[in-house]
């Protein structure tokens, strides 16, 4: 079972007005797992004022070395029933946590990753903050691998979201190889086209093949779920493979099921491999974190029913959706990341 580690923060670096980067290393360890370029690392909060820890996920945002890692997280707002309010660990990162704080994380994890040393020509396609595992993939070639083609496209709203602007313009100076291309949906007085952005508008698959030599490559894409889905499906449209598209992701779960009080505070839940019985906590958004708060390890790799890789056995009892899943998990199993509770239940964890 991967155990959690405490990382000391060396370094925070506000990227732009909602993105900052923070620079860990181990505590009590020198050395640091190496992670494949795109991974993460997965993150146990505890947060002031909150009685129960929260769990989030935190792409890498810089190639490996063995001096640190780096995460960068924005400043969520989400509008919850009509009301925009801030993201709870993603205010703690942006807000509260300063240089020589630690934090728990465990990892690296995740199936969203490149093998940086291949020569087949790369798309990376980033909206927002989803920019944070294709720089990870982006970095590591420009380390290992310059010689290869390799298109980045970076769409922001406007110039005071661009995170990353002198470490992109240093990475299209690495390789004549690099290619990398701004969008910006809002262009600000005093922006100047070539040095702040490239393009205006949302980046669109017509823009894309315009610049790419060839539109059969491998593409990763990393951003808004509206996003994906329509440059995912405009991309099978233009005769592209679907095995050559890969998406990852990201976002917080706002919507929690109404429940009984009463009847969800006394239901049990029985993990097998693990040899604990435990009674439900509906403080937890999800059986997964309600799991890893209870040191039970369920593999994991995107917390919103996305990938896959957390499918569970579920050898009695049933539970409760609390958002839609992209995997459909058949009736006698279920996935642990999406799901609460609402009998008894017997999971094969």
């Amino acid at each position: 079972m991967t155990s959690y580690k405490q990382f000391e923060v060396i370094k925070k670096v506000f990227e732009s007005r909602d993105v900052v980067s923070l620079y860990m290393k181990p505590v009590n360890s020198p050395d640091l797992p190496v992670f494949r370029p795109g991974q993460h690392l997965m993150f146990k909060f505890h947060i002031p004022g909150q009685e129960i820890p929260a769990f989030r996920y935190y792409s890498f945002s810089d190639h490996y070395n063995n001096g640190y890692y780096r995460i960068s997280v924005k400043k969520e707002r989400i509008l919850d029933q009509g009301v925009v309010r801030a993201g709870l660990c993603s205010s703690y990162i942006f807000d509260i946590v300063k240089e020589g704080d630690y934090l728990e994380a465990k990892g690296p994890a995740g199936e969203f990753y490149i093998n940086a040393e291949e020569m087949l020509p790369l798309v990376l396609i980033a909206g927002g903050i989803g920019i944070t595992p294709l720089l990870s993939m982006l970095k590591t070639i420009a380390k290992v691998n310059p010689q290869r083609e390799v298109y980045f496209f970076y769409g922001v709203n406007q110039q005071d979201e661009h995170s990353f602007l002198e470490e992109l313009s240093q990475l299209k100076k690495t390789s004549a190889n690099f290619n990398i291309y701004t969008f910006y949906n809002h262009v600000l007085p005093g922006c100047i086209e070539g040095l702040h952005y490239d393009y205006t508008g949302f980046i669109t698959v017509e823009k894309m093949f315009a610049l790419l030599s060839d539109i059969h490559m491998d593409y990763y894409i990393c951003g808004p779920e509206a996003m994906m889905q329509s440059i995912t499906g405009a991309l099978e449209k233009a005769g592209v493979s679907a095995s050559n598209i890969h998406t990852e992701s990201f976002g917080t779960i706002t919507v929690v099921p109404e429940q009984n009080n009463q009847e969800s505070s006394e239901l049990m839940i029985e993990f097998i491999k693990s040899g604990k019985k435990l009674l439900w906590d509906q403080r937890y958004r999800s059986i997964l974190e309600f799991a890893e708060a209870n040191d039970i390890d369920i593999s994991s790799g995107c917390l919103f029913g996305d990938c896959g890789t957390c499918l569970t056995k579920l050898q009695r009892g049933e539970i409760k959706y609390i958002h839609p899943t992209m995997v459909q998990p058949g009736k006698d199993n279920c996935l642990p990341c999406s799901c609460v509770p609402s009998s008894h239940l017997v999971l094969d964890a």
